[in-house]
């Protein structure tokens, strides 16, 4: 939500040294279906992010390099986050129906299919906004419009 309309882009973000950079954005409607794809390529040492708008077909692609530690090794990422992030200024901005579902998760590690252990928290208490673990390949986010 930007303040008049919903949109879809590729958030990159780093905790040490703190940076964070945005793709382009897209339009989106309420009821629009997003497909996502995180895929790690080992020999470059790279993810390649893609969000596809299922109704429109954009695609929104970000190609991210690993992080290196302070010793140069590459550093591991084994926490994935579904984050219903934006604060409306109102609740009544948010969608009407209260409610987001992230599924068909599939997670992978070291070539490996692996089953999600899901904790939900909240940071803002804004409008009731919660997350739900519906089952390992399915995160639904609840709020009070």
């Amino acid at each position: 939500w930007v303040g008049s309309k919903w949109e879809m882009y590729i958030e990159y973000f780093q905790w040490r040294p703190e940076h964070n950079e945005n793709t382009a954005s897209a339009d989106v409607k309420p009821g629009d279906i997003l497909h996502g794809v995180v895929n790690f390529n080992e020999s470059k040492q790279e993810y390649t992010a893609t969000h596809t708008n299922m109704r429109t077909g954009h695609t929104i692609t970000k190609v991210l390099p690993v992080q290196k530690k302070d010793n140069g090794e590459f550093k591991e990422y084994t926490i994935m986050y579904v984050v219903f992030e934006k604060v409306c200024r109102s609740c009544a901005q948010y969608p009407p129906n209260n409610i987001v579902t992230f599924y068909d998760i599939t997670l992978g590690y070291e070539g490996k299919t692996v089953s999600p252990h899901w904790e939900t928290a909240y940071v803002d208490n804004k409008c009731n906004n919660r997350a739900h673990v519906v089952n390992e390949s399915a995160i639904s986010i609840t709020w009070d419009a």
